[in-house]
């Protein structure tokens, strides 16, 4: 038996992914590149915003019209939890929904078609989409935070913290396995630990990865401006193996449109965070995300923001354009903007990223950075790599390196650096040495 994964969305959906194949593989499946001849397919999808939604709708539709016979079609992940009615009436050749309620029993209602064993998804059955080297590690799900555009509360429910004993198994099981990065990740990663323990726990959790023996560096996603404590600044800044690069979303800087988005901080706020952050670790690498055409915003408020963002310079920065998701706050909010300001808006603000992304890389020409391998292109003869300063997967971009060392050179493998020139996302470098495997 042969199964199929398309894994939609962000990294947190591909964590259900991976325990999803482990648990199959288990049961004596085996992995198949090849959608025509799995014997099982599974559509892991996001309903974040309206392009992963039409993503899922077209992916579901595009799947069923290649469905050969005796093949079953399973789809499951966020757009099966808040659309699972609209995909059993519009895609009558689905054979299973399954919603993230679901997932307990997963292996039973795999089992209505093909023998898999009586098991629950967990971290030991993962099997790595992402690169060995470079795993995720999700550390709670759902969130509290209730922003007036986000319709995550709504499928995944409220913030679940794990047991950091738990965790720390996993990050253990994941470095015994290969992995020298971890990628800790959560909808609001800050946030760890005020559920089960009471109090924000992220800053001890990081402490005791760090201590685990083989990690050569930790990297967090998505920490909310509001719990960015001087407490977690400060286990940054003291520790070599956790990246001094900040993921705080941050969506706008005028006071009006956060308060109408239903956030919890002011622009003088975020200002001041980011001067802390930067005043205490100079080195640091700060990105956001920010929305614009969120319904209320003006040319003013617009113009605000550029500002802000001239003024932070963050080395890198995401943007999307709002997107109107039915049960959240701002679905009946009035005075919404066109379409087509809301896309000029977009590129005016990525544009004016550019220019200061392409400064801030320049400012590294001439320096060296210990880094890790990703993948070789036999092509140009290039090292595609990362220091601190790039998330996995090309968010950010990366270094592309050349080497004239005399030994081969793998994924995984750490080396030191010499950047020589930049373009506006990415580096260029010379590879020095390599310091470990």
């Amino acid at each position: 038996m042969k199964v199929g994964m398309i894994s939609l969305g962000c990294s947190k959906n591909q964590v259900d992914s991976e325990m999803m194949l482990g648990l199959l593989l288990k049961s004596g499946f085996s992995l198949s590149l090849s959608l025509d001849e799995s014997d099982l397919i599974i559509i892991n999808t996001c309903a974040f915003i309206d392009a992963a939604k039409n993503e899922a709708i077209e992916t579901i539709a595009e799947v069923i019209n290649k469905k050969r016979k005796g093949q079953k079609i399973v789809v499951c992940g966020c757009f099966a939890e808040r659309y699972k009615d609209f995909i059993t009436y519009n895609f009558k050749d689905i054979d299973l929904v399954i919603t993230l309620k679901d997932y307990p029993n997963f292996s039973s209602l795999i089992s209505s078609f093909f023998e898999v064993k009586n098991d629950s998804l967990s971290f030991t059955s993962r099997l790595l989409i992402s690169p060995s080297f470079s795993p995720y590690i999700r550390i709670a799900d759902g969130c509290n935070n209730h922003c007036a555009f986000c319709a995550i509360p709504l499928i995944r429910g409220s913030y679940q913290s794990r047991k950091m004993e738990d965790i720390i198994d996993e990050a253990s099981y994941l470095v015994k396995g290969g992995a020298k990065e971890l990628n800790i990740i959560a909808q609001d990663t800050s946030k760890y630990g005020v559920d089960n323990y009471h109090k924000l726990m992220l800053p001890e959790l990081l402490k005791k990865l760090s201590e685990i023996e083989g990690v050569y560096l930790i990297r967090i996603f998505y920490i909310y401006p509001e719990t960015v404590t001087d407490e977690l600044i400060s286990v940054i800044k003291s520790h070599e193996n956790i990246a001094p690069y900040f993921d705080i979303p941050l969506q706008h800087a005028s006071n009006k449109v956060l308060s109408l988005m239903g956030r919890h901080f002011s622009k003088e706020k975020s200002i001041s965070l980011i001067q802390k952050i930067k005043k205490e670790i100079p080195s640091s690498v700060i990105r956001t995300t920010l929305m614009v055409g969120f319904p209320g915003e003006s040319n003013k408020d617009f113009k605000e923001l550029i500002q802000f963002v001239k003024e932070m310079r963050f080395f890198h920065m995401g943007a999307f354009t709002y997107s109107r998701e039915e049960g959240t706050k701002s679905y009946f909010m009035k005075k919404r903007v066109p379409e087509i300001i809301k896309r000029r808006r977009y590129d005016i603000l990525m544009n004016t990223q550019r220019i200061i992304s392409e400064d801030l890389k320049r400012d590294l020409v001439g320096k060296e950075f210990s880094a890790i391998i990703d993948s070789y292109d036999e092509e140009s003869v290039s090292y595609n790599i990362r220091s601190y300063h790039f998330a996995p997967e090309g968010i950010d971009g990366s270094i592309i390196a050349f080497s004239s060392l005399l030994e081969k050179l793998n994924p995984g493998d750490i080396v030191i650096v010499k950047i020589v020139s930049s373009s506006e996302y990415d580096l260029y470098g010379n590879i020095e040495r390599k310091i470990s495997k």
